[in-house]
């Protein structure tokens, strides 16, 4: 891998005719870092990543990798890798030719070319896998593929868009295990898009959270979760419960609350409860509370549940206070 390269975006905006799809969009990338761009569906995030590739032009603004401006610069040229949704693997190419492919593209010569592609198949765990056709392939498997053929272009900066969303979800969490073990022994500066808060926290060292185009808050996992600097954050970034004390809006996280035997801080009905195996989701009414409340419980091990309608109490064990 070619030397950490940094990523600046420059008070970046972009249009689809009358639609701003990004508004002054700025954001700085260490190098060597992991960084996700985490937001709902439309907010601009793979429109971000086709801006960086050059795929599009920006209407406005500056995309910098290590301090070159990008302006004019073809997608082949950018040094930039690109991991799409749908792996978009060649289908009538075996995993050795998808991963010649773009180097092929570039002229390298043959026994470069062939030294990089097995590198590559060796680091990802395909090697065994060069002869068979995409067809003939896992989910996982596909999806170390599509990054093999990114990373052998030894790229400055890899793109990935939510490429882990078509693996159900237990695949899903291997993977991600392993790609971060893959960047971090690469060390390659990362843009990584996906809308799900898991992935996001635990794969990042930093979280861009972005909605309608524009850039909430930027920072470690921890940052976003713990400190949300709107209400938006706060309710995107994983689950949270608002409540109205003193003139202020206070987030309260669903494990931020305990059942008590009495009293406490808030009473409320169970309208509902969830089994989630290690755990369980109350959705709780509770006096003065519009929505009501959501609080996991983890201390019922033989998944035996509060029944609905049941009247209980709460403790709030923590609360944060929204700007």
């Amino acid at each position: 891998m070619e030397s950490k390269a940094t990523l600046s975006l420059e008070h970046i905006s972009f249009s689809f005719g009358k639609t701003a799809a990004v508004h002054d969009f700025s954001l700085e990338v260490a190098a060597g870092s992991f960084t996700t761009l985490l937001g709902p569906s439309g907010c601009g995030k793979t429109t971000l990543l086709r801006l960086i590739s050059g795929f599009l032009a920006p209407d406005a603004g500056t995309i910098k990798i290590n301090g070159v401006d990008q302006s004019g610069i073809a997608p082949d040229r950018r040094k930039v890798g690109m991991v799409f949704q749908d792996y978009a693997l060649f289908p009538h190419l075996t995993v050795e030719k998808n991963l010649l492919y773009g180097l092929r593209i570039q002229k390298k010569p043959d026994d470069e070319a062939r030294a990089l592609m097995h590198q590559t198949a060796r680091l990802l765990g395909i090697a065994h896998l060069l002869e068979r056709y995409p067809h003939e392939l896992s989910g996982g498997q596909q999806q170390r593929v599509a990054l093999g053929r990114a990373l052998v272009l030894k790229p400055l900066v890899l793109l990935m868009d939510e490429p882990l969303s078509s693996l159900d979800a237990k695949l899903r969490a291997l993977v991600r295990d392993e790609l971060q073990d893959i960047q971090r022994d690469l060390g390659v500066t990362t843009m990584y898009v996906t809308h799900d808060q898991e992935e996001a926290l635990s794969l990042s060292d930093r979280i861009a959270v972005i909605n309608h185009g524009a850039l909430q808050q930027v920072g470690s996992p921890q940052e976003v979760y713990f400190s949300p600097r709107n209400a938006f954050v706060a309710d995107f970034v994983g689950r949270a419960n608002f409540i109205e004390r003193g003139g202020t809006t206070q987030m309260i996280r669903p494990e931020w609350l305990a059942f008590v035997a009495a009293g406490g801080d808030l009473t409320g009905t169970v309208l509902s409860a969830s089994f989630f195996g290690g755990s369980i989701r109350y959705r709780i009414q509770c006096d003065g509370v519009a929505g009501g409340v959501v609080i996991m419980d983890e201390r019922t091990r033989d998944g035996t549940a509060i029944d609905a309608g049941q009247v209980v109490h709460l403790a709030i064990t923590h609360a944060y206070t929204l700007p």
